[in-house]
């Protein structure tokens, strides 16, 4: 797809997982509400043994909704270690998202809104990720892309564009939903004094911190605290193990293997077809777009014609001999490839399909020459061939290097399964330490261990530390394969899971219980304090008489940051209703407490409000169209759902959150 207009440099993991996680998640999220009835409702299920769920007689695979869920930890930035407690919870919010986004799309293909291969092919070209994939002008490469997607989400390139097709397709959606929504001037008016208006007030603030310092426990008290919560301390040290183990890395045998002249030319001709160039072009071009289509999904024909005469304009006067670098500087929109003369990054290699047209006009071409005006669906094109390349094979002496790297790894990797499975043996009978001297290799012993602790030598292996749990003390040796090479492990001694004693407990007992009691403190002096204000009208006299501390803020809008308190409209939005001279209630901020009062409120002026209408009037469409994408939504699930059209079996999402949750 993306072999034309492209630029060198790195798509970057997060960001593309970001994307990915965007594209399942973006409207789900804050559209769809969680729990109770909605999509678990009990339909009638019917789906196969390898789905959970489907939406109009589309299956949606137990592995989508897996991966899913793991896109959903990874975008939120959750360690991998904590996979197993977070799955339960994250599967069948995975299934929501995947049934309805299949919704969306379902719906956007009724309405006839499906993204073309021309509308995937402008938005990687153009749109949010033309920084990454071709940064500077310069595409990263087919290779790298391909490589990049491949190792990174275990996709193919069609798949990945699939996603981004969809997400196009959901676009269209939404801008249809959107377009008829307004809003009035006073509307738009009132939305701007209630964020614009500025709020300056004394806050008396005080930490359950600063109270539990004063706080006194003693041992009767935590004893009995201990006693009343035994059970939730109950087995809370797990299980863990002493391993002794022999690590077989193929980077790193006694003996290790090499490729033989005769096995490098073998390689080369069994893969000959790989090592073939396909014929290719090095071009420029200069790109007129055309303006972005409407609501309605069409271009207007008069601004289509306007690109398309300064198209010709250009096409002319490189015909009379204009200079192709300056004119592509000068004309092409293309902000990626014009300040380098329109010069595209990657070659475009025959047969790639991914722009057709471009394609037929640039092979059709000779060193040196212009082609005509190339009408796309997204603009005008004019391309320039700098180089041709003929279709060749490359050479054995070429490749030597990297083949008979490849060719060693391969035997290795079979050396070390071979290598492990006879230390295995010979440990049955000659013990681990005698059956790793007699193949050069050493014996690794741990401490005590749990299920998700990294071993020496090994580091994080889920696999390698699942055989250890779930193997017998004092069996046989036996092999787990690694993410690079084989481990030979024999566990020795096991400490069963254990509820810890009072002394080993004792200081977390008595910081929870100086916690709950400072806890309670606090709500008690914020209740004293907001009626002693109210009472004498003196804020600082009644902070104090419970030590807290007066500060004012400086003036705010709703969505300011005040020290102690945050942003005060999240939360206590109750604030901004206090009229000058008014006192509010006591505040609860969790670890602290606070209570208001309100000095003065200054209202925008119509000046600054003129200034600001257009912004205003903007952020208040978009909310409006969320809320109005939010009926559509909840009215478009409800009628699937009274058809029938969505089924999902929950006891299969049940049992999946359950394995998740036991780490099978």
């Amino acid at each position: 797809m993306i072999r034309f207009l492209q630029t060198p440099g790195r798509i970057q993991k997060a960001l593309l997982i970001g994307f990915l996680s965007i594209v399942c998640i973006m409207m789900v999220v804050t559209l769809i509400p969680t729990g109770g009835s909605g999509l678990f409702s009990d339909l009638s299920t019917g789906v196969s043994a390898n789905a959970v769920a489907k939406v109009d007689g589309q299956e949606i695979s137990r592995l989508e909704v897996d991966q899913t869920a793991r896109n959903i930890m990874q975008q939120q930035g959750y360690p991998e270690r904590l996979r197993a407690v977070l799955m339960p919870q994250l599967l069948p919010r995975a299934v929501e998202m995947v049934v309805m986004r299949k919704v969306y799309l379902r719906e956007a293909k009724r309405l006839g809104l499906e993204a073309t291969t021309d509308d995937v092919r402008y938005e990687l070209q153009h749109g949010n990720f033309a920084q990454l994939l071709y940064p500077n002008g310069t595409f990263i490469g087919a290779d790298q892309y391909r490589d990049q997607i491949a190792n990174q989400f275990n996709v193919s390139i069609p798949q990945f564009e699939q996603e981004i097709r969809d997400d196009l397709t959901m676009r269209k959606l939404r801008a249809i939903i959107g377009a008829g929504v307004t809003v009035s001037d006073s509307d738009v008016h009132d939305a701007f004094v209630r964020a614009k208006t500025k709020y300056k007030f004394d806050y008396a603030v005080l930490g359950s911190d600063d109270l539990k310092k004063s706080v006194k426990v003693d041992e009767a008290e935590l004893k009995a605290y201990y006693e009343k919560n035994q059970k939730m301390f109950a087995n809370t040290i797990p299980e863990q193990r002493k391993v002794k183990f022999v690590v077989v890395d193929p980077a790193h045998l006694p003996n290790p293997a090499k490729a033989t002249s005769d096995e490098v030319q073998g390689y080369y001709r069994q893969h000959s077809a790989e090592f073939r160039v396909p014929e290719s072009v090095k071009v420029r071009h200069i790109l007129v777009k055309l303006p972005l289509p409407g609501p309605d999904g069409k271009v207007d024909a008069k601004q289509s014609d306007v690109a398309r005469a300064k198209a010709q304009d250009v096409l002319a006067q490189l015909k009379k001999g204009g200079d192709f670098a300056a004119l592509a500087k000068k004309y092409s929109d293309d902000t990626a490839t014009a300040p380098n003369g329109g010069v595209v990054g990657d070659q475009l290699v025959l047969g790639s399909g991914s722009a057709p047209d471009i394609e037929k006009a640039a092979f059709a071409l000779n060193k040196g020459q212009v082609s005509e005006l190339i009408s796309t669906s997204y603009g005008f094109e004019i391309i320039r061939v700098d180089d041709k390349v003929a279709a060749h094979a490359r050479s054995l002496d070429e490749l030597k290097p990297m083949i008979e790297a490849m060719v060693a790894a391969q035997k290795n990797q079979s050396v070390a399964g071979q290598l492990a499975r006879s230390v295995e043996g010979q440990a049955k009978t000659a013990g681990l330490e005698k059956a790793a001297a007699s193949n050069g290799l050493k014996v690794e012993e741990s401490g005590f261990v749990s299920n998700r602790d990294a071993l020496p030598g090994v580091g994080q292996s889920a696999q390698l530390m699942d055989a250890v749990f779930a193997a017998k003390p004092g069996a046989a040796a036996a092999s787990v394969p690694l993410t690079r090479g084989v481990a030979v492990f024999q566990v020795t001694e096991v400490k069963p899971p254990a509820t810890p004693s009072f002394e080993q407990v004792k200081d977390r007992l008595s910081e929870d219980l100086k916690s709950q009691k400072a806890g309670a403190m606090l709500a008690q002096k914020m209740q004293e304090l907001a009626q002693k204000a109210r009472t004498t009208h003196n804020l600082r006299e009644a902070a104090k008489a419970v030590g807290a501390t007066v500060k004012t803020s400086d003036a705010i809008t709703p969505d300011g940051q005040v020290p102690d308190l945050g942003q005060v409209a999240s939360v206590a939005p109750q604030v901004f209703d206090l009229k000058p001279g008014e006192f509010s209630q006591a505040i609860n901020l969790g670890q602290k407490g606070a209570v208001v009062l309100m000095l003065e409120k200054t209202v925008p002026t119509d000046a600054e409000f003129a200034g600001m209408k257009d912004q205003i009037k903007a952020s208040l469409l978009d909310r409006k169209r969320g809320e109005a994408e939010e009926v559509f939504v909840a009215s478009l699930r409800q009628k699937l759902e009274k058809e029938g059209r969505i089924v999902i079996d929950r006891k299969k999402v049940e049992a999946m959150a359950g394995s998740a949750n036991s780490g099978e």
